[in-house]
Formats: structure tokens, C-alpha cells, sequence
């Protein structure tokens, strides 16, 4: 799958470019203020380039980084949750701004710990809380999206509003303005380059 979407943070617009190959690799590259930052998985290994940072090389992940960025290679999320090892609790129906939505609590194999705010009508999932770990920190993460829209029949959310514990005060809006499923991907691109 390849996104090509915008975020809005901290009053800049930041073009961002993912993709992913599903439980293989995942690749984002974003551009702000003119400096190209990378993020990619491959499997168990992760690399960056953050020249904000200072990092103008790829520079290996931090192994929690690595695991929380792998999840992100599942595109199919809780479809065949068995099967991936992954627990499944429904733990019941709330409000969420009006629209009536199942709460089911998924934990992942590597402990990754997301609430999914399913809609009643739609079955859409209008939003995750996420726990993670990020350089041995818990963080929390709201992701609320919207704009569903068909992309060879399946639907995916073109709008996301999404806040974390480790930016307080921040919201970080995303708006995909492409989306292509199972566009040819070479896998050399999750690859850390030498």
C-alpha cells in the first residue's frame, strides 16, 4: 500500500509519503522546513534519517521504535486475530460524539495494547487509544478518523486526528490525498542503506 497524505502540526504542512508491504516492511518519509526525514522497518531491524536530529545518515532504531513501527506492517488489524496471536476483548458499547460504537481491546503479541471504537452502523473504526513503549516510555496515543472513503472496495479512513502523551498539547492532523493498494513496491526501500 502506498499513502501519499498531508499532516498538519504545530501549524506547518508537512507532505508524507508510507508505504508499506504487508508484515514485510514499512517506509515514511516526510519533508519539513526543507529537510527530508525517513523511517523504515524491515522485519526485526529499523532505521531513520532525522537531519533535525543531527542524523544525517541512517542510523539503526531503538528496538522498542523498530516494534512499535513492525505493527504498523499489518494492514489487516483485526481480521484473523487467532490466527496472529493476538487477544480480542469486547468490552462493551459506548457514545463516541453521537454515534453508538462497540469498544474491543486488542493486545498484540509484543504487548502493544490498542482500544478500538467500532461504529454500530458502519463497523467502521472511528477510533484507537494505543499503548506503546517509545525509549522505554509508555505512550499514549488517540487516533480519531474519519472520511471513509472506498479504494477497491475496501474502506480506509482519509482523515485522522491523532494526540499522544509524548507531544502534550499537540494535534496532529492527517489528510491522505492518495491512497494505492498493492502498487508494485521495491522491497530494497525498507532496506537500511550503507
Amino acid at each position: 500500500m502506498k499513502i501519499t497524505a498531508e499532516m498538519d502540526i504545530m501549524n506547518m504542512k508537512v507532505p508524507i509519503t508510507t508505504t508499506i508491504v504487508q508484515n514485510k516492511g514499512f517506509r515514511s518519509e516526510s519533508t519539513v522546513q526543507g529537510m527530508t526525514v525517513v523511517q523504515a522497518v524491515n522485519g526485526d531491524k529499523g532505521w531513520s534519517i532525522n537531519p533535525a536530529t543531527g542524523n544525517t545518515k541512517p542510523t539503526a532504531l531503538p528496538e522498542d521504535a523498530v516494534k512499535s513501527m513492525a505493527n504498523e506492517t499489518d494492514l489487516t488489524g483485526l481480521y484473523n486475530y487467532k490466527e496472529k496471536g493476538y487477544k480480542l476483548t469486547l468490552d462493551g458499547e459506548e457514545d463516541l460524539a453521537g454515534a453508538k460504537v462497540y469498544k474491543v481491546t486488542m493486545i498484540l503479541p509484543n504487548g502493544v495494547r490498542r482500544i478500538n471504537y467500532i461504529s454500530k452502523d458502519t463497523f467502521y473504526i472511528l477510533k484507537i487509544v494505543a499503548q506503546t513503549k517509545m525509549n522505554g516510555q509508555d505512550v499514549m496515543s488517540e487516533n480519531i478518523q474519519s472520511d471513509f472513503r472506498a479504494v477497491d472496495g475496501i474502506y480506509y479512513p482519509f482523515m485522522s486526528e491523532v494526540t499522544t502523551s509524548a507531544m502534550p498539547g499537540t494535534k496532529m492532523g492527517l489528510r491522505i490525498t492518495s491512497l494505492e493498494v498493492n502498487p508494485k513496491i521495491d522491497p530494497k526501500i525498507f532496506e537500511m542503506p550503507q
